[in-house]
């Protein structure tokens, strides 16, 4: 039971994550919001420590430092991010997200544990970053659009 609480907090961080990112890229990012997505994501890190490492760094990084390195840089990210200035939460929650969406979808690929997941978090990848093409593409043609209306 407390490991399906674990890993729902997990995906749960994600999804408030991947919203957060979107929104932020928008233009629209929300303090609450990135407080709310921030203090999911540190409880699930603490359910993990506590209940899947046992308070133990050699555990914690059983499965090599890369992956231990990325999601924890990813959480102090997250956490900054909603504190900081706007404009600098703004990439600092992009950053997150795109850190977060490599380390997820490899982590549903290769751990039976987190297995079941794989579709929220490949929707939560590619919905997200489709969103953040859209975006981009679309704040890209305003600008050009822009410089092709204002005479030389």
């Amino acid at each position: 039971m407390l490991e399906t609480i674990t890993f729902a907090l997990a995906m749960l961080g994600f999804g408030l994550l991947t919203f957060n990112a979107v929104f932020s890229a928008h233009g629209r990012g929300s303090r609450a919001l990135s407080l709310l997505t921030a203090v999911v994501i540190v409880v699930h890190v603490l359910l993990v420590w506590a209940f899947r490492y046992q308070w133990s760094f050699a555990q914690a990084t059983r499965n090599g430092y890369a992956g231990f390195g990325i999601f924890h840089l990813a959480l102090a990210s997250i956490v900054v991010s909603s504190v900081v200035a706007q404009h600098l939460a703004r990439w600092l929650t992009l950053a997150s997200y795109l850190i977060v969406c490599l380390g997820a979808s490899g982590a549903v690929f290769r751990y039976e544990v987190v297995a079941v997941y794989r579709i929220p978090v490949l929707a939560c990848v590619v919905g997200g970053l489709l969103s953040l093409a859209r975006i981009w593409y679309l704040a890209h043609k305003a600008r050009q659009d822009a410089a092709v209306a204002t005479p030389s």
